[in-house]
């Protein structure tokens, strides 16, 4: 079995967390590097955005404040986040949207099963994209 077939049954399954996340985006380094896939910086930066909102659903299922959440913006490319939470906002997957000072935006997540489908169905799908699957 391959790297990236492991990933995709995590997806399948259910079970891919935000360090799997990391570990993907390693991956992509790796074989963008070797020639297998061509992944962009802009690739691995919607990866990085994935992992933001894979963060966002273990804090929504923990219950924990989102006032606790690390400062991801000096990590996550601004634009692909509003665009990531401004589309989820207009699918009705989350709401009441605050954006505040220097772009932290909390928001609550309506129905934690349907958003986590979204997300890990664009998960799958960016990499069936760059692996040709």
């Amino acid at each position: 079995m391959e790297e990236i077939d492991l990933y995709l049954n995590k997806i399948n399954d259910c079970t891919i967390t935000p360090s799997d996340i990391d570990l993907v985006i390693k991956m992509l380094k790796e074989d963008t590097k070797k020639g297998r896939i061509k992944a962009t910086k802009e690739d691995i930066q919607w990866f990085e955005i994935y992992k933001f909102g894979l963060e966002e659903l273990e804090l929504e299922k923990s219950g924990e404040s989102k006032m606790q959440v690390g400062d991801w913006r000096n990590n996550l490319n601004y634009s692909k986040a509003r665009f990531f939470v401004d589309e989820m906002d207009e699918l009705g997957l989350i709401e009441n949207v605050s954006w505040h000072t220097q772009g932290v935006v909390i928001f609550d997540i309506k129905n934690t099963d349907v958003y986590r489908i979204h997300l890990f169905k664009k998960i799958k799908n960016a990499l069936c994209e760059l692996y040709g699957l």
